[in-house]
């Protein structure tokens, strides 16, 4: 192909139209560019959309004419044409409606709570034996401990007894059982002679413990001060033996005493015979201070025997006194501090030596005055009749 000078197009042996006397020929002819299926494509889309817009104002109008029933069906109610066309919802069925319920009826419930089974009654225990009266005292004083109370029980009905009487602590203030309470140096005994006398206590048989009040040398030594019976210049006062006392009138010494004796009643002693309860009254005792001592001797006693009963009251341990028959029947001592009329009614029995019990007994009797006598019990050297105590010495 190729073009000529005349501004031919010369093809292939043919001579070739240029474009623009194409398009004049084409438009000399009549024809124009072909529309026609663009056009119907529009008028239908067209058309679609003024039905979409008529349907959605025909559903906006209707809204005012659609109405709900109560189980959420719709109906259409036209007031020209007075339709009532149920609306069902896609997927939903018509169902019965449900039948009323009744109203529950009110029951009053009565629980009553389940019987509690009866306990079995349960025997009644066997009431134990109660230790014999004072007015049936017959001790004997045991030099060493029987090692059981079998052997216990054969001492005792060898001698005629039906108790025995064991000495606790002794005019040195030494200690015949295991206590955290005493003196260190003045505990003599170790847990094996505590059960021991645990066990005799137990027994079958009045149990009574030999008891040495104020004649210490122990703790009087380490609290001089606060509870011993010193002399003029402080220092501890001792006597003719070089033993030391406790002063009665010192809350610390009463209350170190007591406690001791709180712990016999532990053990199960069930009577404590006082031994010493009083000052001393032999040796210098010139050397001796009582100026700072704010009671007299005889209340100093009888506030200790007041506190005393106290502390063994909730034990039930009985409290007896040794006394001498000199001051029995003297009434008093000023030097010892005892006076009958004010130790006989703080105690359940006194114990002495003597050779005339009768008179002895007529003595306690005028001393107690109306809150009656305690019982005497006379210190024999072998057994008798009536109420007694063999003592060892």
């Amino acid at each position: 192909m190729f073009q000529g000078e005349c501004g031919m197009v010369w093809g292939w042996g043919y001579p070739q139209k240029s474009e623009k006397e194409r398009g004049t020929t084409v438009a000399s002819k009549g024809y124009q560019n072909y529309r026609g299926r663009r056009l119907t494509r529009d008028k239908l889309l067209i058309a679609l959309l003024v039905l979409i817009l008529l349907g959605a104002c025909l559903f906006l109008a209707a809204q005012r004419f659609i109405v709900y029933n109560d189980d959420g069906s719709m109906r259409l109610e036209l007031p020209f044409l007075q339709l009532d066309l149920p609306m069902l919802l896609p997927e939903q069925e018509e169902t019965d409606p449900p039948p009323e319920e009744e109203p529950p009826q009110t029951v009053d419930l009565v629980i009553e709570p389940p019987a509690e089974p009866a306990e079995p009654a349960e025997p009644e225990a066997e009431p134990e034996p109660e230790p014999p009266a004072f007015g049936e005292r017959r001790l004997v004083e045991l030099e060493a401990l029987p090692a059981d109370a079998p052997a216990l029980a054969e001492t005792l009905s060898a001698a005629g007894a039906n108790g025995f009487l064991c000495r606790v602590r002794d005019n040195t203030g030494r200690i015949f059982f295991s206590t955290p309470t005493g003196q260190e140096k003045a505990v003599s005994a170790g847990e094996a002679e505590t059960e021991q006398l645990r066990v005799l206590c137990a027994a079958e048989g009045v149990a009574a413990a030999r008891f040495n009040c104020f004649h210490d040398s122990y703790y009087a030594f380490v609290h001089m001060p606060e509870a011993a019976i010193c002399q003029k210049n402080g220092y501890v006062w001792y006597d003719q033996q070089s033993y030391h006392w406790l002063d009665p009138s010192k809350e610390q010494a009463r209350q170190y005493v007591i406690t001791l004796a709180k712990e016999c009643a532990e053990l199960g002693f069930e009577e404590l015979i006082l031994e010493e309860c009083a000052y001393p009254t032999s040796g210098n005792l010139h050397k001796i201070d009582y100026s700072k001592n704010t009671m007299s001797k005889s209340e100093a006693l009888a506030l200790f025997l007041t506190e005393l009963r106290a502390a063994l009251e909730p034990y039930g341990t009985k409290l007896s006194i040794l006394l001498t028959e000199e001051l029995i029947l003297a009434g008093s001592d000023e030097e010892s501090g005892q006076d009958l009329a004010a130790l006989v009614p703080l105690v359940d029995a006194v114990y002495a030596k003597t050779g005339d019990p009768a008179a002895v007994r007529e003595r306690l009797a005028a001393a107690a005055g109306e809150g009656g006598a305690p019982v005497f019990v006379p210190l024999v050297e072998a057994p008798g009749e009536g109420d007694w105590c063999q003592a060892a010495g």
